[in-house]
């Protein structure tokens, strides 16, 4: 059993109940460092992963793919018996940009563009190609040319590098469902160092085998962060959203709403533009405050609607439909095997989500079921439910997927991502040099912090 506030100081206080925080801590006991709280400001483990439910079946509201390579998340769920199922992509899946759009088999989108707008393409794809092998993802920042990478945002390679209006559609696209913003808000250092984390753009495009939305989990992926801290039990505290830190090289004082804490390491894993919310005495240093106050975290409004069948499937559709011509794009058939009712899922992503996040969800419904009805017929017109997410109203996330980063602030201070302060560790997606943005890198951010701790704690 931890400590408690009153008693002696404790080995490790850990911020964030999200998968990072609970990775944390499970390493931390896993190798008898048991004298650790998990303290969280929401009144729920799991972070950005979310429980939902749907027509009476359990959803996630938040993250919820496990790609092939993501293997922390995988070994999680096989621990605690939590099982898989694919992504539907038998059919057609519908692709759109700049006013085309386009039946693919699969996940095919090349038939949206002309062999010489292809054969025009061809010489950017292979130098982004090698432009993203050639990053060390430990430290992006120190890459030949990342001053001239960071200097520029997404928008202002695709000007520089892209002829046809409908291939600089596509990456913009890529830009809404890969960060939830703009391409001209995203720094193309970040960027590439973001693709190379995940292994390519192939891989976080795609649903396929190989694809970072390739499986999904039945009962849903929060349930993994919940197992995690029924394990910890009395270790993880919620309600408990921290006010202060004050600290020197050998030990932390932690107050929180309701209580005070003491211990000879920290580890804050929360959003990266959550930590100006603490106060810190003595003060971070000024770079590390620089960073985090000017990473921003993406827009988007994840939705929900149930069918009583995926009637799609029908028409030999699969229920993908990515592209520029809604808002309410990517969306994915996401129903559960073994059950009769068809389910899809999808975003209102960076300006989109900004712009329906007044609306109300009964507007944003209809956004959805017209954009259906569009494809699939009149049919998708009457849903049995809906329901949504908006992820940047809420107050302990500020937004999804992820923290980005604009022009001019990655290669400057992105090294203090997660470089210790004396007692003070850092974990959470973002700090990950794998799988950056993703439930994967959570769980890795935290197991690499624990270990620092480890560590001190050993010697």
């Amino acid at each position: 059993m931890p400590d408690s506030p009153a008693s002696k100081p404790l080995d490790t206080i850990i911020i964030g109940a999200g998968f990072a925080g609970l990775a944390a801590a499970k390493q931390l006991c896993k190798q008898g460092h048991n004298n650790a709280v998990v303290l969280e400001a929401r009144d729920r483990v799991g972070g950005r992963t979310k429980h939902g439910e749907i027509a009476g079946i359990d959803i996630d509201l938040g993250g919820m793919w496990l790609g092939s390579t993501q293997k922390r998340l995988e070994a999680l769920a096989k621990e605690y018996d939590v099982a898989t199922y694919p992504t539907f992509l038998d059919g057609k899946a519908i692709f759109s940009a700049a006013g085309k759009i386009h039946h693919g088999q699969r996940e095919n989108f090349r038939g949206l563009f002309g062999k010489f707008e292809l054969l025009r393409y061809l010489p950017a794809e292979l130098r982004l190609r090698a432009l993203i092998r050639s990053i060390d993802c430990e430290q992006p920042w120190n890459h030949k040319k990342a001053k001239l990478l960071d200097a520029m945002s997404v928008e202002s390679w695709i000007q520089k590098n892209l002829a046809s209006e409908r291939i600089k559609q596509l990456y913009r696209a890529l830009c809404w469902s890969l960060f939830c913003a703009e391409a001209d808000q995203i720094s193309m250092l970040f960027f590439v160092h973001y693709a190379k984390s995940g292994e390519n753009l192939d891989v976080l495009a795609s649903a396929d085998k190989t694809g970072a939305q390739n499986l999904l989990f039945h009962g849903g992926v929060h349930q993994i962060a919940r197992k995690m801290a029924d394990e910890l039990g009395s270790r993880v505290r919620l309600n408990e959203a921290v006010l202060s830190i004050t600290h020197n090289q050998t030990s932390v004082i932690v107050e929180t709403q309701q209580s005070s804490y003491s211990a000879k390491n920290i580890i804050i894993a929360i959003p990266p533009t959550l930590v100006p919310t603490i106060q810190f005495d003595p003060p971070l240093p000024q770079a590390k405050m620089a960073l985090h106050e000017r990473l921003t975290m993406g827009s988007v409004i994840k939705y929900w609607i149930a069918y009583d069948k995926p009637f799609w499937r029908e028409q030999g559709f699969n229920g993908t439909i990515a592209g520029d011509h809604s808002p309410a794009l990517p969306c994915f058939d996401v129903s559960p095997p073994n059950q009769p009712l068809g389910l899809i899922a999808g975003f209102f992503d960076a300006d989109d989500s900004l712009e329906h996040a007044a609306s109300g969800a009964a507007a944003r419904q209809k956004v959805v079921t017209d954009l259906l009805a569009q494809h699939f017929g009149e049919a998708a017109r009457n849903p049995v439910d809906y329901v949504d997410n908006d992820w940047t109203a809420e107050q302990w996330s500020q937004g999804c997927y992820g923290a980005y980063a604009a022009p001019g602030v990655y290669g400057r201070y992105g090294e203090w991502l997660r470089k210790p302060i004396g007692p003070l560790h850092w974990a959470g997606t973002e700090t990950s040099a794998q799988w950056t943005g993703y439930i994967d890198g959570a769980i890795r951010s935290g197991e690499r912090a624990a270990a620092e701790v480890i560590e001190k704690l050993s010697s």
